[in-house]
């Protein structure tokens, strides 16, 4: 037996187990999930636990499994360490384990190859709980459980900087012992973790793949069993085999199958069992799906308006040109069918480059409304605002004025499309938890928006949204809708819009997706095809 103890950690480390997703599984749980691999045949000689807290995964483990000899834990916190240790010398003494090791260390410092190599035909199950936290909630919470910042799931430019080069810490732990234990043909890993990260994981098998297959997720209560809302499974599969992409989904408690997801025919869906029939949807839009606009600067560019007077969430009242203002809807605005206006945002900007300064001319009421409240502009931490004009927001183009809008939530499973229209002669915004297409002509907006009604459409986006993310609806989604296929199945004549316009609709979708010739990469393209 051995216990590997550097330096203890800080007290601001310890101080909140929460702020570190540090979620302990009781040990009724932890045996459940233990029984649950027996019935299945799973028969370990060695038990790994990456982040093994008090032990009590390590606990159900040794009393479930008689075949068991070795245990191997590793915890950043010295006090759990200690606890674990306390549990396992009464195994020791009872001859239940022939020996233990434990490891005060940070998990993504471990070289989980020693054990590999030190039991190279054995049969190793590595489970456990590692932390339900992103890696930027650790590093906010001074953290040091962090892997080597990767941008794993390659996402460029601006989709790192506005969120996709987060990640969660159990993805990474999977990820590390996924790619430690791909040498070793009998390893079964079962680990506790957001069911996200499961998505996450197959996600990245049509790109970077893993050697893992017989790949299962078993949903359960996270609520009932850690008391915390959020959509959370037993993550299971064999490492060092196959490169399987497809994910079967369980019931923990019943264990009835719900579906399975992941990877058909260059497609990531939902369900793979109904995707099938709604496919012929899947390509790519003809129109594009823009984000709204973000400024993170929520009570000083938004107002509420009390007869002819504007207040801000400071609840000052607020005196701004009318050229700035215009009619706002956010995510609680749109997300389970319209329900008007009821918020205004102040605009300094008609282009994300445009100089801000020129309000001072242009403007000079709203430059000297944002100027006297810059302290809360010169707060925000995001990286978008780097180097740009001050007072400047995001997610501003020419789509945002058009006057004619269909905008979606992203963040509401209902997902219903709504048609927006001009307010008092003003475009309507949209925050940047909304999605839309922009409109000049009122017929081409309530051509699209009929067909994102369709009965059909609403079961092919079921088919390849996650109802348990964080935003349901992403512009991926969106973008994946072919128009032009359904526009060839779908009846308009119900809608009073002569069969001429919608003709001429039906043509400029076509346009909107046909390749553009004189572009750069066409052309070259095309001369390469002559050579």
């Amino acid at each position: 037996m051995s216990v590997y103890t550097p330096a203890p950690i800080s007290a601001k480390e310890a101080a909140s187990r929460e702020d570190y997703g540090d979620w302990q599984t009781n040990y009724e749980f932890a045996k459940k999930v233990c029984l649950y691999l027996q019935n299945k045949g799973v028969t370990p000689d060695v038990i790994v636990e990456p982040t093994c807290g008090t032990g009590n995964f390590i606990v159900a483990a040794l009393d479930v499994f008689g075949s068991i000899k070795k245990v191997y834990g590793i915890e950043i916190f010295n006090g759990y360490i200690n606890q674990t240790e306390q549990k396992l010398k009464e195994y020791l003494n009872r001859n239940r384990i022939i020996h233990y090791e434990l490891y005060n260390t940070n998990v993504f410092t471990f070289d989980f190859k020693r054990i590999v190599n030190d039991n190279q035909h054995q049969n190793i199950l590595v489970l456990g709980n590692p932390p339900w936290v992103t890696n930027s909630g650790m590093g906010r919470n001074g953290g040091t459980n962090l892997p080597v910042k990767v941008n794993i799931n390659k996402a460029k430019g601006i989709e790192a900087i506005t969120g996709k080069g987060n990640f969660d810490i159990a993805e990474s732990v999977c990820n590390l012992i996924i790619d430690a234990f791909s040498c070793h043909h009998h390893t079964h890993l079962a680990l506790l973790v957001k069911s996200s990260v499961v998505k996450n994981i197959l996600y990245r098998q049509n790109f970077r793949p893993h050697r893992i297959q017989d790949i299962r997720q078993l949903c359960f209560d996270a609520k009932k069993e850690f008391k915390v809302a959020v959509a959370a499974s037993l993550f299971e599969c064999l490492i060092g085999e196959d490169c399987q992409c497809l994910c079967a989904s369980y019931d923990f408690y019943t264990r009835r199958f719900s579906h399975s997801f992941g990877w058909v025919n260059g497609a990531f869906v939902s369900n793979v069992q109904d995707y099938r029939k709604t496919c012929f949807l899947d390509g790519h839009s003809p129109l594009v799906w823009r984000s709204g606009i973000k400024h993170d600067c929520s009570k000083v560019m938004e107002l509420s308006l009390n007869g002819s007077i504007y207040y801000n969430g400071l609840k000052e009242v607020v005196e701004v040109d009318g050229q700035t203002v215009f009619p706002l809807l956010k995510s609680s605005d749109i997300g389970k069918g319209m329900k008007g206006v009821r918020k205004y945002l102040v605009l300094p900007q008609s282009s994300v480059s445009e100089d801000t300064s020129t309000l001072k001319r242009t403007a000079p009421k709203t430059y000297a409304y944002l100027l006297s409240h810059a302290a809360y502009f010169d707060k925000r931490k995001s990286i978008v605002y780097r180097n740009k004009p001050r007072f400047s927001v995001f997610g501003l183009g020419s789509y945002s004025f058009a006057p004619y809008k269909i905008v979606i939530s992203a963040l509401y499973a209902d997902m219903v499309f709504s048609l927006v229209e001009p307010v008092d002669g003003k475009p309507v915004m949209v925050d940047d938890t909304c999605y839309l297409l922009g409109f000049d002509k009122i017929e081409y907006a309530k051509l699209t928006l009929f067909m994102l009604q369709n009965d059909m459409l609403k079961r092919f986006i079921r088919n390849i949204c996650f109802m348990d993310a964080k935003r349901i609806v992403s512009r991926e989604l969106l973008m994946r809708i072919n128009l032009c296929q359904l526009s060839k199945s779908v009846d308009f004549s119900s809608l009073d819009i002569s069969q001429d316009t919608i003709g001429e609709y039906q043509k400029w979708l076509y346009i909107q997706s046909a390749p553009n010739l004189f572009s750069g990469q066409v052309m070259e393209e095309t001369a390469k095809k002559k050579h």
